[in-house]
């Protein structure tokens, strides 16, 4: 496995993975197991919450192995990578 610097506007991972795709998805995850430890009173709450925290991932999901900020670094649209992560089988369900 390599290493992967994944960033999505304040969401900054440095994962190890098989791809830089794998990386994105991974990242999508995460950003999913964070949401579920958000507990307010409204969804909209939720959302300003999340943001303020900086749990949010923008439009695009950027991967590289050289480092974070690269101009070289794979670029992987967010919505797309949340309809990999929907096909994906994992070990816990």
């Amino acid at each position: 496995m390599a290493k992967y610097y994944v960033q999505s506007g304040p969401v900054k991972l440095i994962l190890d993975t098989e791809n830089a795709h794998a990386a994105a998805i991974d990242t999508f995850q995460w950003s999913c197991d964070k949401q579920a430890t958000i507990h307010t009173d409204s969804p909209l709450d939720h959302i300003q919450t999340a943001e303020r925290l900086g749990w949010q991932l923008e439009e695009v999901i950027r991967v590289s192995e050289l480092g974070f900020d690269r101009v070289d670094a794979d670029e992987f649209d967010t919505l797309d990578i949340v309809a990999a992560w929907q096909g994906c089988t994992f070990p816990w369900g």
